[in-house]
């Protein structure tokens, strides 16, 4: 048995949310509607139930043809998702019998392809192998902050030391009063990068709505030297986890300590207001990239693998779409 839940049914998503016990924002309803700023579909939720357990699965529904015969895709949006399990004992089963369910779904829906950016903090990749193309990409990386901030490590202090070593102040800032000082260094940023043109470059229009739909679950930490603000971040926090989303910086100059020092003290500000985690994510280009080397440096916990997932539903359909090489695939659905 399933049941279809749209993203205007506000209380309904949320209860839903609270029988499986997801306390994770890229889960909620309000998460989907910034997200829909770069996905642009409809929103809904899956929820399947049978004697073995539950699923909660939401998900963007994309029209991707203009002719009278309308084909969809269905997506999780950029960030981390994928169905979540409430299992009695066996979970390969409840995962075999939801994918048939969901199949059959998109079949009657005309869906001919999905894409998954599964959660390496859920680990729900591992039930839906022999479902899936699964594609394992790189690691993640995550700060239990009670475990790092030691009492030693208090006393000692290591980003205050830093900042005064480096001339910074590191503040918490206004999410909405500071909005487009983040812009000037996010698309200073984003200009710097290879892959510049790449297919999520955040709009105004998409921080705009994501200030406005997160409320106080959006925080926004900046770096000043010289008065002048030279790095920032916006995080996400809810339940017992804050998740790195966007950065951006003026200058590659110093920005590794920089980025450390900020990081450091967003772990500080988590742990003072009793948060458990810290996830720093990662990046596709692995060691290779500065960024990922000092996310590995402060991390304490194992890395944790993010992957996706696809299944093509029609494959008539879909090659008569225009099918995309593994590499766009991936490229599209990376989290850069």
């Amino acid at each position: 048995m399933y049941e279809l839940i749209s993203i205007q049914e506000h209380s309904r998503w949320q209860r839903i949310l609270d029988i499986l016990k997801i306390s994770d924002i890229y889960y909620t309803s309000q998460y989907f509607l910034s997200a829909l700023k770069l996905d642009p579909g409809e929103a809904l939720l899956f929820y399947y139930k049978d004697e073995d357990g539950e699923v909660a699965y939401p998900f963007i529904k994309r029209r991707i043809s203009d002719e009278n015969t309308p084909y969809f895709d269905v997506t999780t949006p950029f960030g981390y998702g994928g169905p979540i399990l409430k299992a009695g004992k066996n979970h390969s089963k409840l995962a075999a019998n939801f994918r048939k369910a969901f199949v059959e779904y998109c079949q009657s829906e005309k869906i001919i392809a999905e894409y998954i950016r599964f959660h390496p903090l859920k680990e729900n990749a591992q039930f839906f192998k022999d479902h899936l193309k699964l594609s394992p990409l790189y690691e993640t990386f995550t700060i239990k902050l009670k475990d790092y901030f030691t009492s030693t490590t208090k006393k000692q202090s290591p980003t205050g030391q830093a900042e005064k070593d480096l001339d910074l102040v590191v503040k918490k800032l206004g999410t909405v009063r500071h909005m487009f000082e983040f812009l000037v260094l996010y698309y200073s940023a984003a200009r710097r990068r290879e892959e510049a043109d790449s297919y999520y470059f955040f709009t105004n229009d998409y921080f705009e709505t994501l200030i406005s739909s997160m409320g106080p679950n959006l925080h926004l930490f900046g770096a000043y030297h010289e008065n002048k603000l030279v790095s920032a971040c916006y995080v996400l926090a809810m339940g017992d986890t804050i998740y790195y989303h966007l950065e951006g910086s003026l200058s590659e100059v110093e920005s590794e300590n920089t980025l450390r020092t900020l990081l450091l003290k967003i772990a500080e500000w988590g742990e003072e207001n009793y948060y458990t985690f810290f996830h720093l994510g990662g990046d596709f280009q692995g060691e290779a990239n500065k960024d990922t080397q000092i996310k590995r440096g402060i991390a304490n916990c194992e890395p944790a693998v993010f992957s996706i997932g696809q299944q093509i539903h029609d494959l008539h359909a879909y090659h008569n779409m225009g099918s995309f090489e593994d590499e766009d695939i991936i490229r599209r659905y990376r989290n850069i």
